[in-house]
């Protein structure tokens, strides 16, 4: 085992952890990060008494009306998700660029850390018992003639009602997506008030629909055991979900979810004599929750 002091952390490999992006993963996507210090702690909960209207006329001279409400806060506790490889001197000795193999070992544990978090966040956001409301559509959006704007407007208003703000965004797993934009009502609409070279540049969509961002799950797993033949699937099944959330994420903003992470990614190497070679080490602290479930609504089993 590595001794303390052997073990340092990467600043370069570190850097390059903390402006790692993967397009395909959503996950942060869904629930923005929220920075923190501690590793457990409290964080505010919306209370539908701040939608009161209240009297606040005075007359000349008088002082404001003073009014209280109840604080209702809950807990996170973050976990460490770390994994790590060895890179061989061979392989080292053996690439153009001796560090290359490092960044590349880097970005794979990086990856895997990710697609582990891209899972915890769709199992918590594609269960209807997380989230506020769900509904199934009563024609399924690859059948015939659905309604799908009239399905969209429902999630919306219904999340409006419940949590006091309008829906930003929307997650749209790949095969649904597929489905949407051969709906005849959509292309349409997609047609005669998108240019077709947006199309052409951002994807099959237009960043927003229906005054949300399009957000398209894809990612895929490997569900076999290791050593076991390969048996790949979607991440995102065929659930929608409509949510709102916090442009501006804070300990007491309004969203449907957050990851509470403390610090950032970190990348730590430490020499292995005995397996000749270097050992990388990725590892994070984080929590993913979901905090205010009224912002968020499932339309579910949308395909056949």
């Amino acid at each position: 085992m590595p001794t303390v002091s052997s073990v340092h952390v990467n600043a370069a490999l570190t850097t390059l952890a903390i402006g790692y992006k993967n397009l395909e993963l959503v996950g942060e996507r869904v629930f923005p990060i929220v920075p923190v210090n501690k590793e457990s702690d409290t964080y505010y909960v919306f209370n539908k008494e701040e939608l009161v209207v209240e009297d606040s006329e005075r007359a000349a001279g008088a002082e404001a009306r003073e009014i209280t409400w109840d604080v209702t806060t809950a807990t996170y506790t973050a976990k460490e998700y770390a994994l790590s490889h060895l890179v061989p001197d061979r392989v080292m000795n053996n690439a153009d660029v001796a560090v290359r193999p490092q960044i590349s070992s880097t970005q794979k544990l990086l990856r895997k850390i990710l697609l582990g978090k891209e899972k915890r966040i769709a199992n918590l956001v594609q269960n209807t018992a997380n989230v506020g409301s769900s509904a199934t559509p009563s024609i399924k959006w690859d059948g015939t003639s659905p309604t799908i704007e009239k399905d969209i407007d429902t999630a919306k208003d219904t999340v409006r009602i419940a949590a006091g703000v309008e829906p930003t965004s929307m997650v749209l797993p790949y095969k649904v997506k597929n489905a949407f934009k051969r709906d005849t009502t959509i292309r349409d609409l997609i047609r005669y008030q998108v240019p077709g070279d947006i199309l052409l540049r951002n994807g099959e969509l237009p960043p927003v629909v229906f005054n949300l961002e399009v957000i398209i799950a894809g990612a895929i797993r490997n569900t076999a055991n290791e050593g076991a033949t390969e048996s790949l699937a979607d991440i995102w099944t065929d659930n929608v979900l409509v949510f709102y959330k916090e442009p501006t994420p804070s300990l007491d903003a309004l969203s449907l979810g957050y990851i509470f992470r403390v610090g950032n990614p970190v990348v730590s190497t430490y020499r292995v004599d005995l397996r000749k070679g270097v050992m990388i080490e990725v590892s994070e602290l984080s929590a993913e929750k979901v905090v205010a479930s009224a912002c968020g609504y499932i339309i579910s089993d949308v395909l056949a």
